[in-house]
């Protein structure tokens, strides 16, 4: 690899300016080295570039700190009124993050402003408990003003938690929709949700269950109050979902009604087993919080299941018949998951999936007697998940996902004994969510990635199969959404009404409601200024083959004009099963910024990201930022093969998962990088949480080899560029400790490092004075250094 500042190449000099101009979202199909073979040769002496001033870009760090980016003041959090017309969502009306409640009219195509947070004698001045605080970290909720609402599911009445405080407008007893105030009480209530029927809303205070009557306002604690402690002493919750449950397995609730609003089922947490590890506070925050985190190989919390009797207020708890164990073995451990009733309310399904998540279990339960029945079971030598279940009223069958094949895709079981009745999908795609069933039309409705891993829409395949279909693979899949791109789509009960937020990576998100096949109209996406004020530009796609031959996705964003060789920006993740290349509408103002000033800002979807199906995501098991690394490392050589990228300053940034890679690169990256910024890095998969690092990595008794491996403490030594690191202090996702061992162990080393410690900031950025200072650091920081 070159590193020589000055290079002497041949090629048409108008190349450079095409390479400058506005550039196609797949122009990686029309390579670079494409377009400059198109052009007449002449020796052409391309120099080193030098970064112009921040004052060079319109992208400036103050609106960096502002939510939500160019283009994404979308509607938020779409509701389906029962009424089937109706279509409740969440914006802002100013542009900022501050959300009213809207409502859309099926019949007429027009939205009108529902309610406001002022209209909740909202201030503006409420502050949130600490419980309310976390629960908005684990759901990433940034917003503010009215942040949630949820409509019963067989009338018209709409819950509206706000502030702690629960309101509701009850449009089938006040046909006006008056607000009404349910509680007012010094503790929060947390998770508010109706059952189906409207009569009654289940909450959780002070970490018991509670419903309360819609009607009459009165209050049941449904389990027993624990009366005169300070709340979380106990270290027993009822009706919450657990620290891992929320973060690293989509558990983001703690109860679930019955259809006929007559039991719940709730998990018990015990986190009394779990140690506690400190979080700083400042500013109006406490200076300790102890907080109980499972780290990987230690103990999780106790969890339990129950269906408490609303009436009775009596639990049955969920009888687990496991295999007998072997003398001296441990209690079984698990996590449970997907909690769903039959229509009947008569059964109960749910996931079980053992603690090293190497098998997960389809489970129906008998209310009545809590006994317990594996109905299906998947396993895999490196990791399974849960699948969505949804039930069909209208026969005793579940549809699920598998990924047995390799790919998740679409069956249906059984709800007396599991048994596979028939696949729906198949092939070298994948399943990514149920959206909805239709079973008037026969057809489930579902997300997946049959058109390509950068793209998601929106499809549907029958039910009954086809009789002349020899097998899954002939079934008809039809694409309902047609614009290319990335579609997130929320489907009514019936599956006849949906709401479309889409969008492309040359294209800005619009929002349009589809009702029996046909446009009902467009939800309001107001244009925004800034994409043209900014002069916001579009990545390319672009793709890498790794060293086995895989092929990888990566995105691209060149300076506006090629005056010679550029220093470039790998922004990195790179994080088992996510995804950061999409077709989809992403300004990353950050990038703007510094290809502004004369970066290639560069991003690589690695081995192990999501989207490509379970082989290709299994690659990385039990050896963490091995594969990534040398795919990183493959793409920075890819920049270093284009005529305009200085080889010698390539420079790498990455947070969270991104600033263990950016770290580890930075240590072990044979020199490719010049300079990188870690943000929140894991340094030690031991210090992490168990249902993240247990799931990839094992455990530090089964896999001590690959911890130690990933050790980022161990590799100082190799560090030869510059380097900064940025943590906040409290955060409690990948805690503050994770950076001070690194620290400790630069210091040994007698290492030259940067650090930015960020008081009173948690694992996202809240504060904008932090969202605009942190990026700008960034900025200066490879400014100085490439």
């Amino acid at each position: 690899m070159s590193r020589r500042s000055i290079l002497t190449i041949t090629i048409g000099a108008a190349a450079l300016v095409a390479c400058g101009g506005h550039t196609s979202p797949h122009s990686g199909s029309r390579s670079l080295l494409r377009v400059l073979h198109d052009q007449p040769s002449v020796p052409l002496k391309i120099e080193r570039v030098e970064i112009a001033p921040a004052s060079a870009s319109r992208v400036g760090f103050a609106r960096m700190a502002r939510h939500p980016e160019p283009g994404w003041n979308v509607p938020r959090q779409t509701q389906h009124a029962p009424d089937g017309k109706t279509v409740t969502f969440l914006a802002s009306e100013q542009g900022d993050e501050t959300m009213s409640l809207f409502a859309f009219d099926a019949t007429t195509g027009k939205s009108e402003v529902l309610l406001r947070a002022k209209d909740l004698g909202d201030t503006g001045t409420a502050t949130r408990s600490r419980e309310e605080e976390l629960r908005r970290e684990r759901q990433r909720d940034r917003n503010e003003g009215i942040t949630q609402h949820l409509w019963a599911k067989k009338t018209k009445l709409l819950v509206i938690p706000h502030a702690g405080d629960i309101f509701v407008r009850d449009f089938a007893r006040e046909p006006a929709g008056t607000v009404r105030r349910l509680t007012k009480t010094p503790e929060p209530e947390l998770d508010a949700r109706p059952c189906d029927t409207g009569e009654r809303i289940a909450f959780v205070r002070k970490g018991e269950l509670f419903s309360i009557d819609v009607a009459t306002g009165k209050e049941t604690a449904l389990t027993t109050p624990v009366r005169n402690v300070p709340e979380g002493i106990t270290g027993i919750t009822r009706g919450l979902s657990d620290f891992v449950a929320q973060e690293e397995l989509g558990e983001p609730s703690g109860f679930f009604w019955s259809p006929k609003c007559d039991r719940l089922v709730y998990l018990e947490v015990d986190e009394r087993p779990v140690e506690q590890l400190p979080v700083l506070g400042y500013r109006g925050e406490p200076d300790l919080m102890m907080q109980r985190y499972p780290r990987a190989g230690k103990k999780n919390p106790s969890v339990r299941a129950g269906i408490v009797d609303v009436a009775t207020r009596k639990t049955t708890w969920l009888d687990w018949r496991d295999p007998p164990a072997k003398k001296g073995d441990a209690p079984s451990e698990r996590y449970l998951g997907r909690f769903t009733w039959s229509a009947d309310g008569k059964s109960l399904f749910v996931q079980s999936m053992t603690r090293d998540q190497k098998r997960v279990a389809l489970v129906r339960v008998d209310p009545s007697s809590g006994a317990t029945t594996e109905l299906a079971v998947e396993t895999s030598p490196a990791w399974v998940s849960f699948s969505p279940i949804r039930v069909l009223s209208g026969s005793n069958d579940l549809v699920v996902t598998s990924t047995k094949s390799g790919h998740r895709h679409l069956e249906v079981r059984s709800q007396k004994d599991g048994a596979l009745v028939r696949a729906l999908t198949s092939g070298d795609w994948d399943v990514e969510s149920i959206a909805g069933i239709d079973e008037a039309g026969g057809r489930v409705l579902f997300s997946g990635t049959k058109d390509g891993p950068l793209e998601r829409h929106l499809y549907s395949v029958p039910l009954v199969a086809n009789p002349n279909a020899a097998d899954a693979a002939k079934a008809t899949v039809t694409r309902l959404t047609t614009e290319r791109g990335v579609h997130s789509v929320k489907v009514d009960e019936t599956g006849a009404t949906w709401v479309d937020v889409h969008s492309a990576t040359d294209r800005p998100p619009a929002a349009v409601v589809v009702r029996d096949g046909k446009v009902a109209g467009q939800l309001p996406v107001p244009s925004d200024p800034d994409i043209t004020a900014l002069g916001l530009r579009p990545v390319e796609h672009v793709t890498v083959k790794a060293k086995d031959g895989e092929t990888l996705h990566g995105a691209l964003l060149r300076p506006r004009v090629l005056t010679g060789r550029h220093p470039a920006i790998v922004v990195v993740y790179g994080g088992p099963e996510a995804q950061l290349v999409y077709d989809s509408w992403a300004p990353r103002l950050l990038w703007q910024h510094l290809a502004d000033r004369g970066f290639v800002v560069f991003q690589l979807d690695n081995r192990g990201s999501g989207g490509r199906g379970r082989a290709f995501a299994q690659k990385v098991h039990k050896q963490l930022g091995q594969l990534e690394l040398e795919d990183q490392i493959t793409g920075a050589e890819y920049l270093a093969s284009l005529p305009f990228v200085d080889a010698s300053r390539i420079g790498i940034y990455g947070h969270s998962y991104g600033g263990f890679m950016a770290a580890l690169a930075m240590f072990e990256g044979k020199g490719v990088f010049r300079a990188g910024v870690a943000g929140a890095p894991v340094t030690d998969w031991r210090l992490y949480d168990t249902g993240y690092t247990e799931r990839y990595m094992e455990t530090p008794e089964t896999n001590a080899a690959g911890y130690e491996a990933s050790d980022l403490a161990k590799k100082v030594a190799g560090l030869t560029g510059k380097l900064m690191l940025t943590h906040a202090l409290m955060d409690e996702n990948v805690h503050y400790a994770h950076t001070a061992r690194l620290v400790d162990a630069l210091i040994a080393a007698d290492k030259r490092f940067e650090l930015l410690v960020l008081p009173g900031e948690r694992h996202g950025l809240r504060a904008p004075a932090a969202r605009a200072y942190v990026p700008k650091r960034i900025a200066e920081f490879f400014a100085e250094n490439l």
